[in-house]
This record gives structure tokens, sequence and C-alpha cells, in this order.
């Protein structure tokens, strides 16, 4: 009687046992059927499973999508993954009927070519390495070989953990004479068969955690060094090969000449660039026959190189917040060796109605439905914008804003990827992302509580000490005057017209008049800059009033100036901020500096005070936490003569700490 450690010991050998009778069994009938009515049954169960196993399907679209998106539609790439489940439904089905080949059968239904390349190879005495991928009914060629009256071993990886279901794999393929070897464990043997001189087959992809990173289709994957650290070390010769499903029972066999191994005696480099050759190789026949290769596995999970796609609504704002977590996203990866770039993707719908309808259908869609069914969004996107986001390749999606939530939500599933969204999604659950960053006064809904969160004090951006040090540079570089300055200086930044609030001239003319007395009184000078949203008629009071004062060394007028520094630069040099409190992204850059902030409110549209104004809101409760002082535009001056005399004080906010640690979670 058999004794078990575990309840779950025990579990898992029932299912074993339960899953293996059943193959067994599935077996015998398959082999009692006709040929014709078994590969029938086998696209059956293909195409069962290409409509209800969501998993497989969705990682075999997304590496197709990886591999492909740049020179394949969506509606290409939907169709190789429909065509992969039928093939695959097929190779089960062979499996279990190699116990019924035998020369004759194999003569009739596999074409070989490139037989003589293993009887030139064996002619040396020195044995041969037949090396494959998953491709095609690949377990075909233990048996090709066996058939051709070579003496054949197959390398495999062992399953330990389900023993019984392995041994019966391997009865299978040690069909028609062939000899399993198991990887690890068989190497003694492996050498030797080798010294006999004798054909070992080996498989070359799914290298792991022990393989070798090479290029394949762009980018770094795993792949196993076994047969090229073999072949260099015992002067074996290689030869590639695969099986292609001609049409139905027939196949062909190609058998490559030996390859040309790269050997300089730098083990290392020569292994890197013979098994990059074979990876060539391998992209060559994939690319002729895509549907053979077995996309069902994370093709890329080892790579050292991914990269990051971040949805921009065209909102200079928003866009900043994604790119501060964009690198936290990189931080977080190069704590893991893996190497992160990104790129900025322009989201422009066709027009304001398209673009409201599509955040209202992004509610309903699930992604069983319009996975590999993207061209949709040809609907509502920009001709240009469609195909910047149809050839993206991406593990990791990141938009601001519910505008472009729902299409983050989409183009991310549509991968397989990471999606990140910041602020609230609109309509959206909070668990349709990986990650939801959100602002202290944008409170979640009960609903969405489980979802994981990082909830921050303010809107996430890139002001780090280094990076104020370094826009500081710039701007003195563009602005060389400014060296020379050292009188307290006084940061301005003007923002302009939002949705709920805006910045009257009034305001502007009480702002001028109070800062240009207390930058007098202070002995300070005034570093200005206004933003793209800045109305003109505020733009020409400023000019007018501050351009040839002695007082502001500095004004930048947004529209007319191009100084991508100004923001960070007027930041890094300033030691008391002013800001306008309409833009909530520029009230979370100056709260983040570490210098004093103060924030005067700007005019509301609301008839009444009740009405909700998240700009109010947020400058209230960063106000009572002690990282600004908010004031109204009257009491400017007072409130700089303050923090100047160091009366009143502020605190820096650091934001970006609570970001890394929610995304190290994910990553």
């Amino acid at each position: 009687m058999l004794a078990f450690n575990s309840s779950k010991e025990r579990k898992r050998f029932l299912k074993e046992s339960i899953i293996y009778y059943s193959l067994k069994i599935f077996g015998f009938i398959v082999r009692i059927l006709p040929l014709w009515l078994s590969l029938l049954i086998g696209k059956f169960i293909g195409i069962v499973a290409y409509y209800f196993d969501a998993k497989h399907k969705g990682q075999a679209y997304a590496n197709l999508k990886m591999a492909f998106a740049d020179s394949k539609s969506p509606y290409e790439i939907r169709n190789i993954t429909k065509e992969l489940f039928l093939n695959y439904g097929q190779n089960f089905i062979e499996l279990f009927r190699m116990p019924l080949m035998n020369s004759k059968r194999f003569e009739k239904y596999v074409s070989v070519e490139g037989k003589e390349n293993i009887e030139n190879s064996l002619k040396e005495g020195k044995g041969l390495i037949l090396l494959a991928m998953h491709f095609g009914s690949w377990e075909m060629a233990s048996l090709s070989c066996a058939m051709l009256q070579f003496p054949y071993k197959v390398m495999v990886k062992p399953q330990p953990k389900y023993s019984k279901l392995d041994d019966l794999l391997n009865t299978y393929r040690s069909c028609g004479g062939s000899v399993v070897l198991s990887r690890g464990a068989g190497t003694r043997d492996f050498v030797k068969s080798i010294k006999k001189n004798e054909v070992v087959g080996m498989v070359v992809d799914q290298g792991g955690r022990d393989g070798m990173l090479v290029p394949f289709f762009g980018r770094p994957a795993s792949m196993s060094v076994g047969a090229i650290r073999l072949g260099l070390k015992l002067g074996v010769p290689i030869c590639f090969a695969v099986v292609i499903r001609q049409k139905g029972a027939y196949h062909k066999m190609i058998i490559d000449k030996p390859l040309d191994l790269v050997d300089t005696g730098d083990t290392e480099k020569d292994v890197f660039e013979s098994l990059s050759k074979v990876t060539k190789k391998m992209e060559g026949f994939i690319c002729k026959y895509p549907s053979e290769y077995m996309w069902f596995y994370k093709i890329w999970k080892y790579s050292n190189k991914t990269n990051i796609a971040i949805l921009f609504d065209g909102k200079t704002g928003h866009l900043r917040q994604s790119e501060t977590v964009a690198k936290m996203v990189q931080k977080a990866l190069a704590e893991r060796d893996v190497e992160a770039t990104s790129q900025i993707i322009s989201v422009n719908f066709k027009g304001k109605y398209p673009a409201r309808l599509f955040s209202l259908l992004t509610v309903f869609l699930h992604s069983f439905i319009y996975q590999g069914r993207l061209d949709f969004l040809n609907w509502f996107l920009t001709q240009e914008s469609f195909d910047e986001i149809m050839s993206v390749k991406a593990d990791f999606f990141i938009s601001c804003g519910s505008s472009i939530a729902g299409l983050n939500s989409l183009v991310s599933k549509d991968h397989n990827a990471k999606s990140i969204v910041v602020l609230k999604p609109g309509l959206l659950r909070f668990n349709r992302f990986d990650l939801v960053v959100l602002p202290q006064h944008d409170e979640p809904e009960k609903k969405d509580l489980k979802a994981r969160m990082a909830i921050t004090k303010a809107a996430p951006n890139l002001i780090t000490k280094e990076y104020l040090a370094e826009q500081s540079a710039l701007l003195e570089k563009r602005y060389s005057h400014l060296k020379e300055n050292v009188r307290v200086k006084i940061g301005l930044f003007v923002g302009g017209d939002s949705n709920n609030v805006f910045i009257s001239e009034n305001q502007i003319r009480v702002l001028i008049n109070q800062i240009k007395n207390v930058a007098k009184d202070l002995k300070a000078s005034l570093l200005v800059t206004t933003s793209r949203r800045t109305p003109s008629r505020i733009e020409q009071m400023l000019y007018r009033e501050l351009k040839k004062n002695i007082v502001c060394p500095l004004l930048i007028i947004a529209n007319q100036d191009n100084v991508p520094e100004a923001v960070g630069g007027i930041l890094g040099l300033s030691d008391i901020v002013v800001v306008s409190g309409d833009s909530i992204s520029m009230i979370s850059e100056a709260a983040s500096s570490g210098k004093k902030t103060i924030v005067f409110l700007p005019e509301t549209r609301a008839k009444f005070l009740k009405i909700y104004n998240k700009h109010k809101l947020i400058v209230e409760i960063l106000n009572e936490q002690g990282y600004i002082l908010s004031t109204d535009v009257k009491n400017i001056g007072n409130s700089i003569l303050g923090v100047a005399k160091n009366k009143l004080q502020t605190r820096a906010i650091n934001d970006n700490k609570i970001i890394l640690e929610a995304v190290r979670e994910i990553v």
C-alpha cells in the first residue's frame, strides 16, 4: 500500500493516475480508429481548446504579436493562432498513434530531405547531434531517425512531479527503436553514444534559467546551450532538423547540413555566436510556417531586455506622471538585471464623440471577445495612432487619465502585458489593471478596494535632487546670466484655464503687484514661466510688467519659447516657489522639489462652492499635511515674507518610494 506524506501529495497522485489511465484508454481508441477520423478528432480537440483555453490562447497570441506585430495584422495573427491549435490537436493524436508506425507507413507519410547530411556526418565517426525545436510534430523526429535505420537516442527533460505520465510519453518516444536519455543523468550515456557514432536528438529552445540569452525575433530569449557546448567540446557535428506538416497526416522532415560552429577558443563567446546562428535558422522556419511553432510558453520570460509603452493623451501633465511611473518600473526591473526601454505612443481619437463612445464600449468588452480583434480600433483612432498601436511590442503599458484607460486595458490584455494606470480609470473597475496609481484625493470606491493600488500624496512626477541639478545646469547654460545671480530666487509658475478653474486678469494684476514689491523688499530675483494653457491676455500682462523689470532676470512664455528645462531648472534654482493652483501636476512637482512652496487658489467656475473641485481639495489636503502653504492671491506677499523669514515651513513629498514598492510587486 502506498504511503503519502501529505494530503496534497495524495491528491496529486490521484490526479496523475486518473489522467494516466484516461490517456491510455484514449490512446487505445485513437489507434483502432481510421487515421482520417483520428486526425479529425485532433482538429476538434484543437478548435475546442482555441475557444475555451483562454490562458494558452492568450499566451500564444501575445507571443505571435511580439514576434510579428510589425509585419502582420491582428487578423493574420489571429488566424495563425487558430491554425496553431488545429496543428497541435493533430500532433497530440499522432503521438498516441506512434506505436502503429512502421517502415512502410513512414515512407508513405513522411518525406525526408537531407538524409545524406546524417550519412555524411556519421562517416566522420564522431556521432551526430540532431538539433530540433518545438516545431511541427517534433516528436516525429525521434521516430524518423529510427525508421531511417540510424542508431538514435533522444535527450529529454525528466518530469519527476508526474513520473507516470513521463514514463508513458517516453514509451511513445521509444517506438521504432529510439532510446530515451534523461537530461542530466543521461550525460554519461550521451558521451558513450557519441563515441559509438550514434545520433542523439536534442531540443534547443526553452532554455529556462540555465539557458543562454540570444536574440530571437529582435529580443533576447533563453535557449538551451547543451548541444552547442558538447559540439564544441567533443567536435561533434550538429545538424538542425524540423518536421513540417504538409497536409493532413503527411509530413516533411528537413535535415540541414552540419552547422558551421564558431570556435575561436573563447568558449562563452563561441557558444553565443553559434547559438545565434541556430536562432536565425529557427526564425527562418518559423517565419515561413508560423503556426507550426509551439507558442504556448513564455518565450521571453528570462529575457534581460523589455519594453514599456506609454500611452499619451496629449496632456503634458499626464505624460509626466506616466513617465514617472515608467522610471519606477525601469528601476524595479534594473534590480533584477533587466534593461527596460520606453516609448511614447500618442493616442489621437477621430473626434470627441468617438472618444466618448470608445470609453463606454470598453466597459463591456472582455479579453475573450476582443483579443486578436483590435482592428475595430480603426473606427475610433486616427490612422497614424492606429498603426502605431498595432505595431508596438511591449510588456508594460502605462497611461494616465480616464480617456485612454480603456485603451490601456485592451492593448495590455492583447499583449498579455502588465497594465498600469494613473488616476481613476473612468467607468472601468480597478481590477482590470495590474496596478492603479491613485493620488490621495481620489478616494477609491468600496468595490475597488481589493485591487492593487499605490496611494500617493500627490500626482507622480520626475522631481528628484539629481533631476533638479541636471535641469538647473541646462537652464544656466541656456541663460548664462543666471550663473552670476546670487540673490534669493523666487520661482513663479503661472498656469491657465482648466475644467473647473481659471486664473483671472484681476488675480494676475494683484499677483504681479505683490510679488514685485516683496522681491524688492527681500532683494530677490524672480524666475517666471507660464504654461501651454496660459491665455494670451495673461501672457501679455506678464510680459508687459516683468520682461524688462530689474527684479525679473528670467521670463519664459511657454507658447513662444521652447525651453524643455524651464520647469525643472526654475525649481532647482529657486529658494521659494509660488504656483497657481490650477495644475495638480505643477503643484505636485513643486511640493516634491523640497523647496518652500506657496500655492494660490485660482477662480472657480462653479456657481456654488459645494460643487466638487479637485484642485481646491488637493490644495487643502496638502496644506493640512504641511507639504505646501495655501493662500489667497491677496496674501501672496505676506506668505512669501513669512516663508523667507522661516516663520512658515513646508516639507517635501516623496511619492516615488511608494510607487516603486508597488511596482516591485508586479514585475
